[in-house]
């Protein structure tokens, strides 16, 4: 198979882009799916409470199991590691999965510049790939119901490979499957997981700086650029990227 070309006016062949707090500011979804999911599990009103935006803002990142242990955690008052909360996950994930699948997309917005920005990206003919840590499904039907699919080639989620951000390999995967290099694959992501993960995988990462880093000012975090919008991506002023880095 023949290579794929750079871009002109750019060193990158491909771009994958993170969904949540990326491109779609779904915390909305997370917060009615999650205290939905609470109340299926008996929770007391009080505990249903405790899962609100800034606790979610703060959670969300890691996948969805991760979600659903630290929002029961949270609510019930009990570590995340405790062993009674994790028993109680493969139960929170089917009222989850029910509720998720009704809700998806309408308590979420897409965030200013992101459906310029994709314009701008496809119009270079650059390839996109999206790589999130939702659900494949969840994924692909949010970026329907937002008017988004039809700018990837790809959409990979947490299920989609062995492991999930911020471990390297689903960026990896994503790059075998665009049939690009990762090196020359730009990462664009919103936390501190997406610069792990394109940083392990080798991928250069330019992170946007309204998205969910667990709490954490996203400009502390290495990457080639910080930008406030996604149509605020500059090729041009990109600095080189070392591949040894």
């Amino acid at each position: 198979m023949t290579p794929p070309k750079l871009i002109p006016d750019t060193q990158f062949q491909a771009a994958i882009i993170d969904l949540d707090g990326t491109m779609v500011d779904t915390l909305g979804d997370f917060v009615i799916v999650l205290q939905h999911t609470l109340d299926a599990m008996g929770c007391h009103p009080i505990e249903i409470a405790r899962v609100n935006r800034r606790f979610i803002e703060l959670t969300v990142g890691k996948g969805t199991e991760d979600l659903l242990r630290r929002s029961l955690a949270h609510a019930w008052g009990l570590p995340d590691d405790d062993a009674e909360v994790a028993q109680h996950v493969p139960q929170a994930w089917q009222h989850y999965q029910q509720h998720y699948t009704r809700l998806n997309g309408q308590h979420a917005e897409v965030f200013p510049g992101v459906l310029e920005g994709l314009q701008k990206l496809k119009a270079a003919g650059l390839p996109l790939a999206c790589l999130t840590n939702k659900p494949t499904a969840f994924a692909q039907t949010l970026l329907e119901r937002k008017g988004l699919r039809g700018y990837f080639s790809q959409v990979f989620g947490g299920d989609a490979f062995e492991r999930k951000k911020p471990d390297p390999l689903p960026l990896l995967k994503t790059c075998e499957a665009l049939g690009t290099s990762p090196d020359k694959t730009l990462m664009v992501g919103d936390s501190s997981n997406d610069a792990q993960a394109a940083r392990s995988a080798g991928c250069p990462v330019v992170l946007v700086t309204y998205g969910y880093n667990h709490g954490e000012p996203i400009e502390q975090v290495p990457a080639l650029a910080h930008i406030a919008r996604l149509d605020e991506l500059d090729w041009a002023a990109l600095p080189p990227v070392n591949p040894a880095r």
